[in-house]
C-alpha cells in the first residue's frame, strides 16, 4: 500500500483533491458479511472514513445501485478492473468516538494476537488506475487539518473498537491503560510510560498468555487475498 501526499502549497489543487476523493469511487468487489456468506458485485464503493453504508451494483444488472449497511459487514475485497489479480482488503471498523473520530473506520489488521486486533485505519484510500495499487491519500498543511492514522483495538465480543494510538502515540494513555486492566502489569507500565505503541505486538501476546488463549484463535474473520 502506497501514500500519497497532497502538500498544503497549491490550495486550489488540494480542494480539487479532496473533492474527487469525496466523489464515490467504484470497483468490482466481493463483500463479506457477518453472517458468514460473501457476494461477489459487479462494482462496490470504495470506502472511506465516516462511510456507514456502502453503494454496490450487482452483477448483470444495468445502473441499479443499492446501500449496504457497513453493520452488516466484516470486510471488502476490491480491485481495479483493469488489475483483477490485485485485490485489496479492508475491514469495516466499528468504533467508539474519540478525540473527535468518526465511528464509521475502514481498515486493515495491523497486529494481532488471539485476545485482539489492532486496525490501521486511514481517511481516504485510492486505487491508482495505472497501477491497481492501493494508496493512502493524505491532505498535510494547507487549509485543511493533516489527516492522522488511527489504530483501534477490537476484542472478540465487544461492540465497538476503541481508539489506542494515534499517529503512532497512545492516544490517551490512562484511558488506553484502562483496557488491559486484566493484566495489572501490563496496565501499569502503559499508564506510567514504560510501554510505548511500538509494544503493542507484545502487549497483545501477553494478554493472551495471561489469559491461555489459544493462539491459532483468531478474533476476526480472514479474508482470502490470493489472486482472482
Amino acid at each position: 500500500m502506497f501514500i500519497l501526499f497532497i502538500g498544503g502549497s497549491m490550495a486550489q489543487a488540494q480542494f480539487l483533491a479532496q473533492m474527487d476523493i469525496l466523489t464515490p469511487h467504484y470497483y468490482p468487489g466481493e463483500i463479506y458479511f457477518k453472517d458468514g456468506h460473501d457476494e461477489a458485485f459487479a462494482e462496490v464503493e470504495l470506502p472511506r472514513m465516516g462511510k456507514s453504508k456502502l453503494g454496490v451494483k450487482k452483477l448483470g444488472t444495468e445502473k441499479v445501485y443499492t446501500k449496504i449497511d457497513a453493520a452488516n459487514i466484516v470486510g471488502i475485497k476490491i480491485w481495479h478492473k483493469d488489475f483483477p489479480d490485485s485485490a485489496h482488503v479492508l475491514y469495516y471498523v466499528p468504533a467508539k468516538k474519540a478525540l473527535m473520530q468518526n465511528e464509521h473506520q475502514w481498515g486493515v489488521p495491523f497486529m494481532e494476537s488471539a485476545w485482539g486486533v489492532i486496525f490501521l485505519c486511514e481517511q481516504n484510500y485510492k486505487i491508482d488506475k495505472h497501477t491497481g495499487d492501493m494508496d493512502i491519500v493524505k491532505f498535510v498543511g494547507g487549509s485543511y487539518p493533516d489527516t492522522p492514522t488511527l489504530y483501534y483495538l477490537l476484542r472478540a465480543g465487544w461492540d465497538k473498537a476503541e481508539l489506542v494510538i494515534y499517529n503512532w502515540d497512545f492516544a490517551i494513555r490512562k484511558k488506553v491503560a484502562v483496557l488491559f486492566a486484566d493484566n495489572k502489569e501490563i496496565s501499569t507500565a502503559i499508564k506510567k510510560g514504560k510501554l510505548k505503541p511500538a509494544d503493542m505486538q507484545y502487549i497483545l501476546d501477553e494478554m493472551a498468555r495471561n489469559q491461555n488463549m489459544d493462539k491459532t484463535t483468531m478474533p476476526i474473520p480472514k479474508i482470502p487475498t490470493d489472486s482472482l
